[in-house]
């Protein structure tokens, strides 16, 4: 069941939304005492608790937060701007995203035209752990900026991203428990994301173990590593993709090859999109908890400045298991 929303007390009550926000916010100014109470009465009868952080978004000056993510061609990032614009909706505000096209440069544009565009704040998946700083550390001068799913060096603000080292483990204990020891890491060399799994693995694993390091997150970066999982099929018997979408180009590579997925070679992916239910067969992910992420992230948006100095907060992941990985 569905938590209750603004609009469900307002047309209980029989009032606006905006009168129903101005009473639950505190702010009943104007506003008939009787519908006051009739409102006050319905978030009651309802169970509804207010959103502070969407409490927070409503008393910005636009009511617009921008979003710039590395690239809209991944399903992972329209997953992730999907959840926070769940929350502004839920707030009354608008989202504005921007897709970087996996380029610093072109990020760095997308940034300025937001912040000039009177945005209340402005929400960052860096494309570069390297490269993205320097931009977002000038944009944090200008405005709120807080990163999300991702960080960047020398950045200068607080970033709300998954606990990519548990993750990894997660993935590992599961396929070590299923009896695959031979295990390969697919992943990208640019974000914070791909260079936390990649640690993470390289310290379980190993620094002899098998890793194919690739300049993107990408469908067809994912065949390329098929490809290369398949010329050296007697060291691999799992392979550990760091996002979805290189499951789904790897595991095709597989299929046109004869590899049998799983019982050549099992494969998990890493962001649990929708895409890799629809596969065969459906493949092992980890699902980042993206409403509470969302809802942290536009917290600290709003918060002082002083709330936003540079460093990470995790949230913790989730294993999704499913045929791709089966014990045979």
């Amino acid at each position: 069941m569905t938590a209750p929303r603004l609009i469900d007390v307002a047309e209980a009550a029989g009032v606006s939304r905006a009168t129903a926000s101005r009473v639950l916010a505190g702010t009943p100014r104007n506003v008939d005492p009787e519908l006051a109470r009739r409102v006050e009465e319905a978030a009651h009868r309802l169970g509804y608790q207010p959103n502070h952080s969407a409490r927070a978004l409503r008393t910005g000056a636009t009511g617009t937060i921008g979003v710039v993510v590395p690239t809209l061609a991944n399903p992972y990032f329209v997953q992730l701007a999907d959840a926070i614009a769940q929350q502004v909706r839920a707030a009354g505000g608008t989202l504005v995203i921007s897709d970087a096209a996996n380029d610093t440069a072109v990020e760095a544009e997308q940034i300025d035209t937001l912040l000039a565009g009177r945005v209340d704040g402005l929400l960052v998946i860096p494309v570069s752990v390297n490269a993205s700083g320097p931009a977002i550390r000038d944009a944090s001068r200008r405005g709120p900026v807080v990163l999300f799913d991702r960080w960047a060096k020398g950045s200068g603000t607080v970033a709300v991203t998954l606990d990519n080292a548990s993750a990894v483990r997660l993935l590992l204990d599961h396929l070590e428990g299923i009896g695959r020891r031979r295990i390969a890491l697919v992943a990208d060399q640019a974000s914070s994301s791909g260079a936390e799994r990649l640690a993470a693995f390289v310290e379980a694993q190993g620094p002899e173990a098998t890793t194919i390091l690739l300049p993107s997150f990408t469908t067809d970066a994912g065949r390329t590593a098929g490809r290369r999982i398949i010329e050296q099929r007697d060291r691999v018997d799992a392979v550990v993709c760091g996002a979805d979408v290189l499951a789904v180009g790897l595991v095709s590579t597989l299929h046109r090859s004869s590899v049998a997925v799983p019982r050549q070679i099992a494969v998990t992916g890493f962001d649990d999109t929708e895409m890799i239910k629809l596969l065969d067969p459906p493949i092992t992910s980890i699902r980042h908890p993206l409403s509470a992420m969302a809802q942290r992230a536009l917290t600290l948006l709003q918060a002082p400045s002083r709330e936003r100095t540079e460093r990470v907060e995790q949230f913790p992941p989730e294993l999704i298991v499913r045929a791709s990985t089966e014990e045979v």
